[in-house]
């Protein structure tokens, strides 16, 4: 459930991260559609991290997603600096698919930690179980699981890259 004008733009951001960053993924790299599509990307996440930055209604207090989000932002311009600068001369490239993805990681996991909490909690909160701990808890282990699954995702396609190069 959307609560204010902040989390609607949140969660509009978020799937158009999603989705550009998909389709990003799922194409050839290099180019102009993957250029346009990786600002459409950069672009809604940075204000898609800067609304979550904002929304304090879990506890009225900056919480371990914020610290995420802050995580996140590191990611995501690290990426954009290699893209942009073609920094470390010879190296960038794998520097921008490491970080870029590794933001990507990080939105599928918000993605499915947010998901898992809004279907499970309902029901341990209806069987009793008023625990916040049961709550940290999904969100701990739908992020271990997602981000486990994504480095073994990258690394097996970092040899994609040599491919999309030529």
């Amino acid at each position: 459930m959307i609560h204010s004008a902040i989390g609607l733009v949140h969660v509009i951001a978020a799937v158009i991260s999603l989705l550009s960053g998909l389709v990003i993924f799922l194409r050839k790299k290099a180019g102009a559609l993957h250029r346009f599509l990786g600002y459409v990307y950069s672009l809604s996440m940075f204000v898609m991290l800067g609304t979550a930055l904002s929304i304090y209604r879990l506890n009225g207090s900056f919480n371990l997603l914020h610290g995420f989000a802050l995580f996140s932002s590191l990611q995501l311009g690290r990426g954009l600096y290699h893209a942009v600068s073609r920094k470390p001369k010879g190296a960038w490239l794998d520097a921008h698919y490491q970080w870029i993805v590794g933001s990507y990681i990080g939105l599928c996991a918000a993605l499915v930690a947010e998901s898992a909490t809004r279907v499970i909690m309902p029901y341990l909160y209806d069987q009793c179980v008023r625990s916040f701990g049961w709550f940290w808890g999904i969100v701990g282990a739908a992020t271990f699981i997602v981000v486990w699954m994504g480095q073994i995702l990258m690394s097996r396609n970092r040899g994609i890259l040599k491919i999309h190069r030529r």
